[in-house]
């Protein structure tokens, strides 16, 4: 059953963030005027698709991602080539509004004369007839279409090329997968807020223990209410916390009361993303209120995102290391535990992943959405865009460099879940 939740849990999670992702990059695209070919949640094979206007809709199989195409230099390049039979659908005046790479009967046949022309630059395609060279107008919404790959695909005019946008505008679509991804988060947390209320105040009985934690392994339990840590008179929740960022990892007696009975354990802190936990969580005081909703979703959204800066720094420090990170196996086995716990942990939960995911995908690294900004700041500040060829050439290294790093994370997960 927690299997299930866990499995669920992520698809819901990731799911949510991987679709506020696209939707910047598609949404801020299509108002700068970029064509996009397809609009995609998710990866491999399709499991529904539909078309409405130029875009193709569609959700695959393998939900771990997934990408907006959009119309680029790249995609005009090899689909028709000179001396090929091609078949041409006119309109009334005479313009091509389809280009058929397999003629069928009926059609308008020809032959292509020249590939030299750019058909979306010059909105216009050479053809022989009877030997004679031929130019039809091309209309700016004409499609391709490949019924041996099954392939309809409308032109890219050069001016709805994602290449030939601004570099500001192609800045703002780059980046605009990770800010919604940020807007997301801190939807949820506002949700989150206004159902359970802001917190003005933090007990000192613990709430909850996780299990294997030193707290745990000392005795503590849910229930029990702390009197004194250290040898430190405890008079509220945030002192709990404070006290065990002093004590660091030496060894500490804890005084609570169980049952009106007041009792004593060591209890050694350890170490874990740049704290020192005991593996507690004490009981709040709540109140609701409109400004208190922003309140607790401001300091939710923070805690967040110092959270992940946090972890990259150690990455960086070398205080954590790669097999650290948690893959698509550790995020549905955290899901699992926190989906136990309720919704609103799940919503804060989902919070935080896309927190994480948007700040990863500003990182400049190839592939990702930071090393296209990276590119576009290149750009700006030689006065030209760095070689095609390089560009594609660093992405591939980037991507096939993620993919190891899946993986890695991904048999990581394996060994420390399940051995």
């Amino acid at each position: 059953m927690q299997a299930i939740l866990g499995i669920l849990g992520f698809i819901f999670i990731f799911g949510l963030a991987v679709l506020a992702h696209e939707l910047g990059h598609f949404l801020t695209a299509r108002k700068f005027g970029v064509l996009c070919h397809e609009f995609a949640i998710g990866m491999g094979p399709v499991l529904w698709k539909k078309r409405k206007g130029e875009t193709l809709y569609s959700i695959r199989a393998i939900p771990i991602g997934g990408y907006v195409i959009m119309g680029m230099n790249e995609d005009e390049r090899d689909i028709l080539k000179e001396g090929t039979e091609i078949g041409l659908t006119l309109d009334h005046d005479g313009h091509v509004v389809k280009i058929h790479a397999q003629p069928e009967e009926g059609q308008f046949a020809a032959t292509l004369a020249s590939n030299t022309i750019d058909i979306s630059a010059d909105l216009q395609i050479a053809v022989l007839l009877e030997g004679e060279r031929k130019v039809y107008p091309v209309d700016p919404e004409a499609w391709y279409t490949d019924s041996k790959v099954d392939r309809v695909k409308q032109i890219v005019p050069t001016n709805r090329r994602l290449e030939e946008k601004p570099k500001r505008q192609r800045f703002v679509i780059m980046a605009a997968g990770a800010v919604m991804n940020f807007v997301l988060a801190y939807v949820l947390v506002l949700i989150v807020g206004a159902v359970s209320g802001e917190v003005v105040g933090i007990s000192t009985e613990l709430n909850m223990v996780t299990h294997d934690a030193p707290a745990y392994e000392a005795g503590l339990r849910a229930g029990d209410r702390i009197l004194e840590m250290d040898g430190i008179e405890i008079t509220d929740g945030v002192m709990i916390r404070e006290t065990i960022q002093t004590v660091g990892t030496r060894e500490m007696i804890v005084v609570f009361e169980r049952d009106g009975v007041s009792q004593e354990v060591n209890v050694t802190p350890m170490e874990h993303q740049g704290r020192y936990v005991i593996g507690v969580d004490t009981a709040v005081y709540l109140e609701r209120s409109f400004a208190g909703i922003f309140r607790s979703a401001n300091a939710r959204w923070v805690d967040g995102a110092m959270m992940i800066v946090n972890s990259l720094r150690m990455l960086g420090t070398g205080e954590a290391g790669v097999g650290d990170l948690a893959g698509v196996v550790g995020i549905v086995h955290m899901t699992s535990e926190v989906a136990i716990l309720g919704f609103l942990p799940l919503l804060i939960f989902a919070s935080i992943i896309n927190i994480n995911l948007g700040i990863f995908n500003l990182l400049p690294f190839p592939a990702l959405d930071g090393g296209h900004i990276t590119f576009i700041v290149i750009e700006a500040i030689i006065g030209k865009p760095v070689n095609a060829k390089i560009q594609y050439a660093v992405s591939i290294v980037g991507f096939a460099l993620l993919m190891g790093l899946m993986v890695f994370t991904f048999y990581s997960d394996i060994r420390r879940i399940f051995f």
